[in-house]
């Protein structure tokens, strides 16, 4: 698996990202990172918006958990944190969304707070974050990686970090389940 810069195909992976998470976009407003497989095959986008200088969103979805390698997420937090020079990112996700939410905490992202009723009007948003300084991908170029994907067991098929209908990140203790639908498995990230 290796995540490229979009470059032209910005858009599809936006709209992919988009359709997954049911997140919007507006064109040119942000950076996309695909994956692909060792065939070449378009496995997961990864949307970074909303760039304030020392933050941005980070919202992904995916076909398979195995998109989320390591050198994937070194590649995408490497981008965030060194190029871009951001010192945090969040995601954001729907309350009852639990496997995104498992996916965001498995990464290291930290819950950091629910805003009520504020993902649609009506469900809850929850903010996860990840300072630079936290980020276990950013490691010395030198160090092997053992290839395994991140959380494979939570990480799922289909994924997005915003929250839409796949997913790819995790909940707040004590969360009112009964309000947490378990149809909705998309997940939102920002960062």
């Amino acid at each position: 698996m290796l995540a490229l810069p979009a470059g032209a195909l910005t858009e599809m992976v936006g709209k992919y990202v988009s359709e997954q998470t049911g997140m919007e976009l507006k064109p040119g407003t942000y950076q996309a990172f695909m994956v692909v497989n060792d065939a070449n095959d378009f496995v997961a986008g990864v949307v970074i918006s909303n760039f304030r200088g020392n933050d941005c969103e980070v919202s992904a979805a995916s076909e398979t958990p195995q998109a989320w390698r390591p050198n994937v997420c070194r590649a995408i937090f490497s981008y965030i944190f060194n190029q871009l020079g951001c010192v945090r990112c969040t995601c954001i996700t729907v309350k009852g969304n639990k496997r995104a939410r498992a996916f965001m905490e498995a990464l290291g992202f930290q819950l950091e707070g629910n805003l009520r009723m504020a993902f649609d009007g009506k469900r809850d948003a929850l903010i996860y974050g990840l300072l630079k300084s936290e980020c276990r991908f950013l490691k010395d170029e030198n160090e092997e990686d053992d290839g395994q994907e991140i959380a494979s067991s939570t990480a799922p098929s289909a994924g997005s970090v915003r929250d839409g209908t796949s997913a790819v990140v995790g909940e707040q203790a004590g969360g009112d389940s009964a309000s947490e639908p378990e149809q909705d498995q998309s997940v939102h990230a920002t960062g």
